[in-house]
C-alpha cells in the first residue's frame, strides 16, 4: 500500500477510530510517564541516581512494547518495519557502548575527585542508561513511522498559513534563505546534522555518569522523555504534517516549488540533508516507511531536544546561557531553512519544553521546602 492509499483511507469511520486510538495512546503513555515520575519521586532527594536509571530502563522497555503493539495494530508490514528498526539499533549498540565507555572514564575521574558516586554505581548506571537509550530510540522510530497509518497527513495547509500570518505575510523559509546570504549555513547544517545528535542520543548516559544531583537528573530525564514522546508522538498525532519540503508532493500545487532550488549552491552537509529528504520520500512512497526515520514535522523534535539541552546546560553552568540560546536558535533556524519544519513547529516545541521545565522546577522547589 503506497502513500496515496495511506493518505486517502481516513473516511468518517477511520477518522473516529483514529481519534479513539490517539486518546488510548495518550492515556497509556500518560500512565507510563506517571509510573516513572511517581516511582522516582518517592526516593527524592536521598536515593541514588542508579534508581532513576532503573526506572528509565523500565520505561523504555514499556515504550518499546507499546510502540511495537501500535505498529502491529495499524501496519500491514509491521514485522518488516519493526525488524528493520531492531536491526538498525542492534548495529548501533556497539557504537553506543563505545561512546558510553568514554563517558564512564570521565565520570569515574570526576567522581573520584569529588567523591560524589561509587565507581560500581557509575558503571551500572551507564550500562542501564545505554540499554534504555537503545530501546527508547528504537521505540520512537517504530512509533514515528507508524503515525501516518494512524492519522494521515492533513495539517500542512493550516501550519503553512499560520507561518505566513505570524511572520507578517512572508513565509519563514523565505526569510531564512534571505538570512542565509550572510550566515554560515553550511556550517550550521553540520550542527543540525551531527552536533544535535550528541545530546539527542547520549544525554541519558551523560546524566548517568557525570551528574550526581538526583533531583536535577530526575527533572532532565522527564524533559528528555517528553521531548520525544509528548512532542514527537502525541502532539505530532494531533497535527500530522509532513513539512514544507514535502508539501507540494502531498497536496499538489507549487507553493513551495522554489524551496529545493533555494539551497543552491550546495555544500557537503546540505547535500547530505537533501539526500536524506529524498530518501525519506522514497521510503514513504515506495516502501511504506519500512525503513528510515519516517516523516513528521509538527512539532519539531530537533528543537525540543535543543531546548532541553540548553536548559540542562543552564542548570549546570548558568554563565553559558548565551551559548545555549545560540544553539537553540541555530537548530530552529536550520529546521526552517532546510524545509523540514514550519516555524510554528519549533515555536510549539520551545513553549512545551519550557513550560514543563518551569512546572518541574517549581514542583521540585516546593518539595524541597516541605521536606
Amino acid at each position: 500500500m503506497g502513500y496515496r492509499d495511506a493518505s486517502r483511507r481516513c473516511n468518517s469511520h477511520d477518522a473516529l477510530r483514529a481519534k479513539k486510538v490517539m486518546l488510548t495512546y495518550a492515556s497509556r503513555m500518560f500512565l507510563i510517564c506517571q509510573t516513572i515520575s511517581g516511582a522516582v519521586n518517592k526516593n527524592a532527594p536521598e536515593g541514588p541516581v542508579i534508581t532513576l536509571m532503573n526506572q528509565f530502563l523500565k520505561f523504555s522497555l514499556c515504550y518499546f512494547a507499546l510502540a511495537t503493539l501500535i505498529a502491529f495494530i495499524f501496519r500491514d508490514n509491521a514485522p518488516e518495519a519493526v525488524g528493520e528498526v531492531v536491526r538498525l539499533m542492534g548495529g548501533a549498540v556497539m557504537l553506543l557502548f563505545f561512546l558510553t565507555f568514554t563517558f564512564v572514564c570521565f565520570g569515574l575521574i570526576g567522581n573520584a575527585i569529588f567523591h560524589t558516586k561509587a565507581p560500581r554505581d557509575t558503571i551500572l548506571d551507564a550500562f542501564k542508561a545505554t540499554i534504555a537509550t537503545a530501546y527508547f530510540q528504537a521505540a520512537f522510530l517504530i512509533s514515528k513511522t507508524a503515525m501516518p497509518y494512524i492519522v494521515p497527513f492533513y495539517a500542512d495547509p493550516a501550519f503553512a498559513n499560520a507561518d505566513v500570518f505570524l511572520h507578517f505575510g512572508t513565509a519563514p523559509w523565505i526569510l531564512a534563505h534571505d538570512w542565509g546570504a550572510v550566515l554560515p549555513t553550511e556550517w550550521l547544517a553540520g550542527v543540525y546534522l551531527y552536533g544535535w545528535m550528541w545530546p539527542a542520543i547520549m544525554l541519558p548516559v551523560a546524566l548517568a555518569t557525570l551528574d550526581s544531583d538526583k533531583i536535577r537528573v530526575h527533572r532532565i530525564l522527564i524533559l528528555y522523555v517528553s521531548a520525544w514522546i509528548i512532542v514527537g508522538n502525541f502532539l505530532a498525532l494531533t497535527g500530522m504534517s509532513a513539512g514544507p519540503i514535502f508539501f507540494d508532493r502531498l497536496y499538489g500545487g507549487d507553493q513551495f516549488a522554489a524551496l529545493p532550488t533555494a539551497f543552491l549552491p550546495i555544500g557537503p552537509n546540505m547535500q547530505s540533508i537533501r539526500t536524506t529528504q529524498e530518501s525519506l520520500w522514497f521510503v514513504y512512497t515506495e516502501l511504506d516507511q519500512a525503513q528510515g526515520s519516517g516523516i513528521s514535522a509538527f512539532p519539531s523534535v530537533h528543537v525540543s531536544v535543543a531546548t532541553l539541552t540548553a536548559i540542562y546546560i543552564y542548570e549546570r553552568w548558568r554563565y553559558t546561557l548565551p551559548l545555549a540560546l545560540v544553539g537553540v536558535a541555530a537548530i530552529l533556524y536550520m529546521s526552517i531553512y532546510t524545509g523540514y519544519h514550519y516555524a510554528v513547529d519549533g515555536y510549539v516545541s520551545i513553549v512545551v519544553i519550557m513550560g514543563l521545565w518551569l512546572y518541574l522546577r517549581r514542583r521540585d522547589a516546593m518539595a524541597t521546602q516541605t521536606a
